[in-house]
């Protein structure tokens, strides 16, 4: 039976292989200067099971999903062959194929490697191996370190035959090793086995194309003991398997010796070659026997060859293992945590690196003035249970990865708030992706930068001044789109000598570029996805109050992104189906506008003027939120609730895939519209009252005058609901075609108080649809409505012959909508809490979900939604899912902390905690979650799934948007809401933390890291709450600055001088005395 510890950092799993199966993966951190890999392992077998570089096409060890690594891993995976002088069978330390009681097994999961150990009394034997990624050197390894120790009391003589059965050179593309495996054998062929490091490559290109290329970068094995003697290995598995092509027993290695196996010729060609490591010695009792291994890739073996001496010492192979340690340290210091309960410290850790390596971990390079933000170590979330994403981990220096548009956004929420230097650089980003028509590209790519064209002079120059040689080819290098790391990379990998340090070098060469960001429609639009971006901004200005005049008007830069996709009217999409209205085919992938504007898919495309032909179109912050919320405005549903999925995609909510072809809309997203509509009226009715005018393209002008007319209608009586959604949705289709290859360049100076009327009764038509919602939900909104047509006629043409759409159906007119809202989803009424400022509402929109089934009482927890049982299978593949499984009716993390997070921000801070210790996974019983109780899972199974033993496990690894839900708690949990404020004119910091008693440890105090670098401590000797009616609160509070210098103040409330200093990163230590 499987046994599940929390111990000195580390989560331990005891008989791991004998508990419930679930993966995960080493981070693929390899510090600014390293090379970084992909590293999934199981529970089972030797753990690792598939790793490689970049993405799913360059592995090493062959990618498979988690069901199938399950069952093969023990196979495929690392070997460990044992034949002990005296015994008849070979022993196999991990082994699966058969029990052995006598066999105790534990897995230590740390930060950043994973160490599995066999402890066998019954041979005398224990073995252990620890698992890391390579840190800060010029090419990828993962390191694996075996050692075999003498636990019994007497002289043991064996050969050890250790590595992996298959090894796929470089060159081999995973989806094609899958169908053509046994063809893509002719051209493997293995390398410099006369150094005794094996490089592993296909010859060359395997495209059935006239244009043949040579492959020179390749995958090495070296192996070495922990004297530093290396060891030559077998790349030939007949040596060690014979012809058992099962690979459950090494039946060559069984019947001869290393000497003898030594004596016979390899040949690891029309066959998949391997990687093994053969060592004889005698142990004493208490010795080991050490032999490291690195399996990696290079893109010159000459780089491995050179420094193989310098490689075989077990002193680099431990040092190496301690940086690597260090990094995911040094990494995660900006969430440091000291509360009484040590498994949630560790917790807030991991999930600090889990969010970053989603969303990126922001590094500030130095260029003369702010700096350049840039996303080092995302990674798209695909490992072995999303075997369905496709992820990619850039392999060079400072490497960037890809994510999706929304994925990215959430999980840099909060990057201000743990580093405010980087400043509005997300906001700018994520704004600037908002097309004209309100949708945005899925796929995001890591930033690149560009010498400016009026400095490419200068920036030869300084080249010429900086580098000793390489220089025309470095001048080259920078003349198109380039990466930090590119350029570093290039500079090791041609021995470039620098007259300056690498940093300054780069410094001087950005002060001259500009940043890119990168960006491709990918597939589809989603109609949740802009609804992250008033996250950011609120961040923004939770840390920076003052500057919000200056973020919403000061820079006008921003552009919008343009899509080769274009969502077509009505008239179009609008089709019938087994004799029902339906909306199919809403996406036209736009080859008009590829050929007209002379693009290429793929490549980032920004609004231009003249028609698309013109330059870049910009503007300020202000102008793209408004721009935003009047689309989305455009677009509520016909009944004036929710917003339409008229972009062929859902929300977040892949899996209710066919609400878009059921004119489905979603409330969650009008709730969104709302925060944005009140946030533009109060940077206009508030303090910031700002006079005068803006100047919008004349195409959004039109649409904000044609849409304002029509609520004005509406709203006073003079229109119907239906009429009006038929005059708005015209409205905006017309301006979609005004706008499908560009816009004119041509603006209209538009004032705000005619902004501000504007969207002054667009908030009341959004409360009217807010209330009906509600109304219909029997005082709980739902969160998805489909309608029917009631009343519609098929086009025909002048013949009477139906008009077929370009999807193939024949065209409809809808003349009449009746809807239909689905059963309770946890998310409409959690978006709702977020426009809520009363915690008396809360409490009974709180009191109403948990008399609903969107509370699970089997685990305590909550759930994506109510049963589906009775709604059609035409909603999505979420209908088809089994309840508690996946997206139906399971324990959605990302969802259920969203949920949690408002409860703690709407004031219910009982409720919360009462709700924490069922729902927040440090504190749930992980031989029930079945995996570390430090990662977050996708999800968690519920009880309404079929099968009791899955009921409270989780599933789906670690990368969700469930560590930024989590991120926001704490930050509320530690520091409050509100954090910085202006006051008369001045910049306040007021703590407000939300904590109970029970986390302040036995002296009654509690620490946490602010803005990534200042120590804050809370002392509370009596550990009462910090909130409710008898609540600790801060009497005084000592900050310690950097220099040494110590300021006292009386009360929680920071003032000028003090408070910037503190958002500067001045000070080193707050001191908060409680009573």
């Amino acid at each position: 039976m499987s046994n599940y510890y929390f111990e000195s950092d580390t989560f331990v799993m005891e008989q791991f292989d004998e508990g419930k199966t679930f993966s995960s993966f080493l981070p693929g951190l390899a510090g600014l200067k390293g090379i970084p890999m992909w590293t999934f392992y199981v529970n089972r077998g030797q753990a690792i099971c598939s790793f490689g570089v970049r993405d799913k096409n360059s592995p090493i060890m062959e990618f498979s999903p988690a069901n199938i690594s399950y069952k093969n891993v023990g196979t495929t995976g690392f070997r460990t062959f044992i034949k002990i002088k005296g015994e008849q069978e070979i022993y196999e330390p991990f082994q699966s194929a058969r029990p052995d009681a006598a066999a105790k097994r534990i897995m230590t999961i740390l930060p950043n490697g994973l160490t599995i150990e066999e402890s066998h009394a019954g041979h005398g034997l224990k073995t252990t191996v620890h698992y890391f990624n390579l840190p800060n050197d010029d090419y990828a390894a993962l390191v694996r370190r075996v050692e075999i120790e003498n636990i019994g009391g007497k002289e043991i003589e064996l050969e050890l035959m250790d590595g992996l059965p298959e090894i796929l050179p470089y060159g081999v593309e995973n989806s094609g090793y899958k169908e053509i495996g046994n063809l893509l054998r002719s051209w493997m062929d293995v390398y410099n086995l006369e150094n005794g490091i094996p490089f592993y490559k296909l010859r060359s290109s395997t495209n059935d194309s006239a244009q043949v290329s040579e492959i020179t970068n390749g995958h090495f094995y070296l192996s070495f003991t922990g004297d530093g003697e290396k060891v030559s290995p077998i790349v030939d598995f007949e040596l060690v398997f014979g012809g058992n092509t099962s690979l459950t027993y090494p039946d060559r290695f069984a019947g001869l010796t290393l000497a003898e196996l030594g004596e016979l010729p390899q040949y690891p060609v029309n066959k998949v070659p391997c990687g093994f490591s053969g060592v004889a010695k005698r142990l004493a009792p208490g010795s080991r026997l050490i032999l490291n291994t690195l399996v990696g890739h290079v893109n010159d073996i000459d780089k491995i060859n050179k420094k193989a001496e310098h490689l075989c010492s077990d002193e680099y192979i431990l040092s190496k293992s301690q940086e690597a340690a260090g990094l995911t340290e040094e990494l995660t210091e900006g969430i440091a945590t000291h509360t009484s309960s040590a498994v949630f410290d560790a917790y807030c850790r991991q999930s600090y690196l889990d969010n970053f390596l989603r969303g990126g971990y922001p590094f500030v390079f130095d260029n003369g003035g702010d700096g350049f933000v840039v996303h080092l170590y995302s990674r798209k979330h695909g490992d072995l249970e999303r075997d369905y994403n496709f992820f990619s981990l850039a392999p060079e220096y400072y490497s960037q990865g890809n994510g999706n548009f929304r994925d990215m956004n959430q999980n840099r929420r909060n990057d201000v708030f743990f580093n405010p230097k980087v400043g509005s650089f997300n906001i700018k980003m994520f704004y600037s992706l908002i097309q004209a028509d309100g949708y945005n590209p899925l796929s995001v790519q890591g930033t690149t930068f560009e010498v400016k064209a009026d400095s490419k002079a200068q920036a030869a120059e300084w080249i010429g001044e900086a580098v000793a040689d390489h220089q025309a080819e470095l001048v080259r290098l920078c003349s198109t789109r380039f990466t930090p790391g590119s350029l570093v990379n290039y500079i090791a990998d041609h021995n470039v000598t620098l007259k300056v340090s690498e940093q300054e070098f780069l410094s001087g060469l950005l002060a001259l570029s500009q940043q890119n960001i990168e960006a491709s429609f990918g597939e589809g639009f989603w109609s949740d996805h802009w609804t992250y971006n008033m996250d950011l901004v609120v961040g923004y200005l939770d840390i920076f109050p003052d500057k919000k005049q200056e973020l919403l008007f000061g820079d006008n830069t921003y552009a919008f992104y343009d899509s080769p996709a274009y969502v077509l009217p009505r008239s179009e999409k609008y089709v019938i189906s087994e004799g029902k209205a339906r909306q199919y085919g809403a996406l036209l992938e736009d080859e008009e506008k590829l050929h007209k504007l002379k693009w290429k898919a793929g490549d980032t495309h920004w609004l231009r003027t003249e028609g698309g032909h013109g330059a870049i179109y910009h503007t300020n912050l202000f102008v793209k939120m408004l721009s935003l919320a009047l689309n989305k405005f455009a677009t509520l549903d016909p009944y004036g609730m929710g917003v339409e999925m008229e972009g062929n995609k859902p929300g977040w909510n892949d899996a209710m895939n066919g609400l878009p072809g059921l004119f489905g809309s979603g409330m969650s997203e009008t709730f969104e519209l709302k925060r944005t509509v009140v946030f533009l009226l109060d940077a206009l009715n508030g303090k910031e009252n700002i006079q005068g005018a803006v100047d919008l393209p004349e195409e959004i002008a039109q649409l904000l005058e044609k849409v304002y007319h029509a609520v004005t209608a509406v709203l006073s009586g003079d229109l119907e609901q239906f009429n009006y959604w038929d005059i708005v949705a015209s409205a905006r289709e017309a301006y979609r075609a005004r706008i499908r290859f560009g816009i004119t360049g041509a603006e209209s100076e538009v004032t705000l108080e005619y902004i501000r009327e504007a969207l002054s009764k667009f908030l009341v038509k959004i409360d009217e649809g807010i209330n009906k919602a509600v109304e219909l939900g029997n005082g709980l909104t739902p969160t998805y409505f489909r309608f029917e047509a009631k009343k519609f006629q098929q086009v025909t043409d002048a013949e009477g012959q139906p008009v077929l759409s370009g999807y193939g159906l024949p065209k409809a007119v809808v003349e009449e909508f009746e809807v239909y809202a689905l059963p309770y989803f946890l998310e409409g009424p959690t978006r709702w809490l977020k426009t809520l400022k009363d915690p008396v509402q809360a409490k009974e929109i709180y009191n109403l979900i948990k008399q609903t089934e969107l509370y699970d009482p089997t685990t305590s927890m909550y759930q994506t939604s109510v049963s589906l049982e009775g709604e059609s299978h035409e909603i999505g593949r979420m209908r088809a899912f089994t309840p508690g499984w996946l997206e139906r009716e399971s324990n959605f993390l990302h969802m259920s902390y969203k949920y949690l997070l408002e409860l703690l921000k709407g004031g219910l801070h009982e409720e919360f905690y009462g709700e924490l210790k069922t729902s927040l996974v440090p504190f749930l019983d992980p031989a029930v979650y079945g995996r570390s109780t430090l990662e977050n899972s996708s999800f968690i199974a519920t009880g309404g799934n079929p099968d009791p033993g899955n009921h409270g496990r989780g599933f789906v690894a670690r990368l969700s948007g469930s560590t930024a839900e989590f991120l926001s708690m704490w930050r509320t949990m530690m520091a409050g809401s509100h954090i910085f404020r202006v006051e008369d004119g001045q910049l306040t910091l007021s703590l407000n933390p939300v904590l109970p008693g029970w986390l302040f440890d036995e002296q009654g105090n509690l620490s946490f890291t602010f803005l990534g670098g200042t120590e804050v401590t809370y002392s509370n000797p009596q550990r009462e709450n910090t909130f409710g009616e008898k609540k600790a609160v801060i009497q005084s509070m000592t900050l310690v600055y950097r220099d040494g210098t110590v300021t006292e103040i009386s009360g929680a409330l920071v003032r000028g001088k003090e408070a910037e200093a503190l958002r500067r990163g001045e000070i080193k230590q707050i001191r908060a005395i409680m009573a």
